[in-house]
């Protein structure tokens, strides 16, 4: 009886610990005001929900929070696959302008996964001019992060490579959520354009824009797919993970930028890890678009034996530009 008692009293702390609120204070980036505090309350009560759902567990409530429809979902999708918890009592970050609002990064949580193994990403959250919150990703790591948005950078400039790190990240994170429609937004032969935070299919003459269009190994896109599907059908829990990320400019052309990523993702049932480019295209500031994905195996084969060359891997010196 003695034991169960404290069994039971293990259990009960362990369940106040994780649901223990969570005050969250931007750090530096923005005056004091109502704006200010607004953000500060909106995203103490998204962490605190976190640990009050994770403690039971229970689905997300997110009706005290102001946020998007579409984070909500994205949200929930996550959720549902992989929880976590923010053990920190107080959490103080620094704020960023973005194009269009604010941007949070570096948000500690903890989970743990299907073996048992604790992870500890961070969060990076998203608002608008008015404080809502619209998307909420994990982070790249920090040491990436400065590949990608170096100190010094234009303002135009800077625009164009938080948005295109804001595109990563979703991508990253959608493994984790097994969200197939972005997934098959990805793959599809059509390009992309972005409005806002949501991702269209935009169909586009590639030769309007290159003077040789590219020859993509066609195969590995749609077995990819494929196979991704099997795994999000299969495995509970999957890990994605982005190892090297690098964003070059075409010199010739400024609104042009070639984004080249090492992505993986590992489950249970299957793993897999090889390279992103995407060619970005700003000469419409308000409406980027993404022209060509592509998606490369590291490993030609099964047994990991043939690696894929160096010289084979697409990137921007692969096109040619009018």
């Amino acid at each position: 009886m003695k034991k169960t008692m404290l069994f039971l009293f293990l259990l009960l702390a362990a369940a106040v610990v994780s649901a223990q609120p969570v005050t969250f204070v931007v750090g530096d980036g923005m005056e004091n005001g109502p704006l200010k505090d607004k953000i500060n309350t909106n995203v103490s009560l998204l962490l605190t929900e976190f640990n009050a759902a994770s403690s039971v567990p229970r689905a997300l409530d997110l009706s005290a929070v102001s946020i998007s429809g579409k984070a909500i979902r994205s949200l929930t999708m996550l959720w549902r696959n992989r929880p976590f918890r923010c053990d920190e009592s107080r959490v103080v970050e620094r704020i960023l302008r973005t194009g269009d609002g604010y941007q949070l990064r570096n948000i500690p949580v903890e989970m743990t996964d299907s073996s048992g193994k604790v992870l500890y990403p961070e969060l990076v959250v998203d608002l608008d001019a008015d404080g809502t919150i619209t998307l909420v990703n994990f982070a790249i790591e920090a040491n990436l992060y400065r590949k990608v948005v170096p100190p010094g950078v234009p303002e135009r400039e800077l625009r164009h490579r938080q948005i295109m790190l804001d595109y990563v990240e979703q991508f990253r994170t959608s493994f984790c959520r097994k969200d197939l429609d972005l997934l098959e937004l990805f793959f599809c032969d059509d390009a992309l354009i972005l409005s806002g935070k949501v991702v269209k299919k935009y169909i586009c003459d590639p030769v309007a824009v290159l003077d040789r269009p590219v020859a993509y190994p066609q195969y590995t896109r749609t077995e990819s797919l494929a196979n991704l599907k099997r795994v999000f059908s299969q495995a509970k829990d999957i890990k994605a993970y982005i190892s090297d990320i690098q964003v070059t400019r075409y010199p010739a052309k400024d609104d042009f930028y070639g984004v080249w990523v090492k992505l993986g993702y590992e489950s249970p049932v299957d793993s897999d890890e090889g390279y992103v480019f995407m060619l970005w295209d700003f000469r419409e500031e308000t409406r980027p678009q993404i022209h060509n994905r592509t998606w490369q195996p590291c490993w030609l084969d099964d047994a990991h034996t043939q690696a894929l060359k160096e010289s084979q891997i697409i990137n921007l010196n692969s096109f040619d530009f009018k």
